[in-house]
């Protein structure tokens, strides 16, 4: 039988494959959108499946990341863990963005603010080790 911190840590890492993935892929995608017309012209319709896994991957950290301390035994560096949530928030916030700015066809927006989610997503990532 699955123990409790077990399937939490397997969602936490899934959860993170799905993010960091999804937004890396992005953020390559709005790169070769501005130089090439045919990918900028597709965008609309390649981002909206990566765009989805993103926040299922989010959701999934989310729901982990609530779980995972209750199950945990070792020692959390709280602080480090109150940093992580905060980037997590502006993912969060980040993404809407995003989300508003691809319907509105915003692509140069959406380059920056895509390039700011994937350095937010690898800060996240990297903080994980120091919790």
């Amino acid at each position: 039988m699955i123990e409790w911190l077990d399937f939490y840590n397997f969602l936490h890492f899934v959860g993170l494959a799905f993010g960091l993935g999804g937004a890396t892929i992005m953020t390559i995608i709005s790169m070769k959108a501005e130089k090439h017309k045919e990918v900028g012209a597709a965008m609309r319709y390649i981002s909206a499946p990566i765009v989805k896994l993103i926040w299922v991957g989010l959701l999934f950290l989310i729901i982990s990341g609530i779980a995972l301390p209750f199950y945990i035994t070792w020692p959390l560096d709280r602080n480090m863990l109150l940093i992580k949530h905060i980037l997590v928030a502006f993912i969060v916030i980040i993404g809407i963005i995003l989300g508003i700015s691809s319907r509105k066809g915003l692509r140069k927006q959406m380059k920056f603010f895509s390039i700011i989610n994937l350095i937010l997503w690898y800060a996240v990532t990297l903080l994980s080790v120091f919790v």
